[in-house]
């Protein structure tokens, strides 16, 4: 009786630590996988920042062109648009 009374026991500890040890292995990826999900984030925010500037860009090229067929003189065209001098000059 006693030997199975403690085989019980040591079969009751190993599953409790086995058990212990799965939570334990799933806090770990779980805190893994929170933290690519928050360097995802970041990086998604940062592409939307970078294509926000690229249109923004693309737009003042745009109306610069329209200035510069419209004749507007090149210092102007720079000052309304933020664009160089240079960026101005090579539009055609």
């Amino acid at each position: 009786m006693y030997d199975i009374s403690l085989k019980r026991k040591w079969d009751a500890e190993a599953v409790r630590m086995y058990q212990q040890e799965q939570v334990e292995g799933l806090e770990k990826q779980l805190g893994g996988l929170e933290k690519q999900l928050k360097e995802a984030k970041q990086a998604s925010k940062k592409a939307v920042v970078i294509a926000k500037a690229q249109g923004e860009h693309k737009k003042a090229i745009e109306t610069a062109l329209k200035f510069k067929k419209m004749g507007l003189p090149i210092a102007d065209i720079a000052k309304g648009t933020g664009l160089t001098i240079e960026e101005i000059e090579k539009l055609k």
